[in-house]
């Protein structure tokens, strides 16, 4: 990639997924945005709990907040929905 394609990915501009159920979706994704409180299925996403220090229980992203990270597989236990943004 160049530096230019290289930071858009980064940013999400590879696309995005609306997610309103609590199946497994692949990614990898590089930012999830709550558009409703959002409870993360982190037993489905281990991406996560690899990643994240204490990240072995399910978590709320409140509604309007986005976390971000690499994440191969996401997916919700409850609420939502969340865009997911490919990178």
């Amino acid at each position: 990639y160049t530096v230019v394609e290289a930071g858009n990915i980064g940013l999400g501009q590879a696309g995005s997924i609306f997610i309103d159920d609590t199946g497994q979706h692949t990614g990898p994704y590089v930012a999830v945005t709550a558009l409703a409180d959002a409870v993360v299925d982190v037993s489905d996403c281990t991406s996560i709990t690899d990643s994240m220090e204490d990240g072995d229980a399910d978590f709320t992203i409140p509604k309007g907040v986005t976390i971000y990270g690499r994440f191969a597989v996401f997916s919700l236990d409850s609420g939502g929905p969340v865009i997911a943004y490919k990178g």
